[in-house]
């Protein structure tokens, strides 16, 4: 009996690891048998992986515009000479070292912002205009003794033979006449402008300042067709005559500039700016003769936004 009951668990037992064998794989309906194949395919996320295939990294749109301005260009001008610094021009005997001149131009340029309150630009600036320098004539044939200034005007004292070995002086005041040229300037600077405030909803104003390298040429035309002399004296009575031909002279600089914007619409600003040269222009030619130049401008212009800052 106890060997019947052991031999019926048996059968139990494996009855049912059979079945559960057979369920795993297959799957019995009506008598028929279908069998169940586990195939195993890699977890994967896709709803991250259509993220990655419907999203594009958004670039920031290039922010850039022209800009144009009228001005006004004030230049210190004078002439000395190199050669013999002792001597000095008609202006600087009589205590003008140099003059002011005012000068109209334009300008055209472009600039391209890389930061929120930082822009980079360049433009070619043209201004043109005249300038002078006093002269005069003096009578080569007498002896010059000495040279003074009285009441603002030039006094020339001279030895003049009146007999053979005996001399007079004189005195004559010296007449003195203007040379006068054509400058222009061309110049190039690269523009680095960074602005202190922003546009708001109340303030339509920004003030920025704005550092340049640039590139100087100037031009000096004579009006005559013949060399113009220039006269250069001292107290002493020695004198000295140079000739001025036309020039050509480049150098290289800095501008350091302030101005102010004001928004007109959207995309469209006025502004006004002012601008100091460093260092004086100083260039000197064959004859002899130096020529000084130290400027500063005035713009008011327009700048177009082009790009979109959206």
């Amino acid at each position: 009996m106890k060997r019947y009951f052991w031999l019926i668990g048996l059968f139990v037992i494996l009855a049912q690891e059979s079945w559960a064998f057979v369920v795993s794989d297959t799957l019995i309906i009506d008598g028929e048998t279908i069998y169940i194949e586990e195939h195993d395919t890699p977890i994967s996320d896709s709803l991250s992986n259509s993220r990655k295939n419907d999203f594009k990294e958004k670039r920031k749109p290039l922010i850039w515009g022209l800009d144009a301005a009228y001005g006004m260009q004030m230049t210190d001008f004078s002439i000395s000479n190199f050669n013999n610094q002792e001597l000095v021009s008609v202006n600087g005997f009589s205590g003008i070292s140099n003059s002011t001149f005012y000068h109209s131009g334009a300008s055209v340029g472009g600039y391209l912002r890389v930061h929120r309150n930082i822009e980079i630009g360049t433009s070619i600036t043209i201004f043109k205009g005249g300038v002078s320098e006093s002269t005069a004539l003096l009578n080569m044939s007498n002896t010059s003794v000495s040279f003074y200034l009285e009441e603002d005007q030039i006094q020339h004292v001279f030895q003049t033979e009146v007999q053979p070995q005996i001399f007079e002086l004189d005195t004559a005041a010296v007449t003195t006449f203007t040379n006068m040229f054509n400058i222009s300037s061309f110049q190039i600077p690269l523009k680095f402008r960074f602005y202190v405030n922003e546009f708001t909803l109340k303030s339509k104003w920004k003030a920025y300042g704005e550092i340049s390298p640039v590139y100087r040429s100037f031009r000096l035309l004579n009006h005559s067709s013949d060399a113009s002399q220039m006269l250069f004296i001292n107290a002493s009575g020695d004198f000295e005559y140079l000739n001025l031909v036309d020039q050509r002279f480049q150098s290289f600089g800095v501008l350091v500039g302030a101005g102010s914007e004001f928004q007109l619409r959207k995309r469209v600003n006025a502004f006004v700016q002012a601008n100091w040269s460093f260092p004086p222009i100083n260039s000197s030619d064959n004859n002899g003769a130096n020529y000084f130049a130290q400027y500063s401008n005035v713009f008011l212009g327009i700048r177009v936004l082009i790009g979109d800052d959206k």
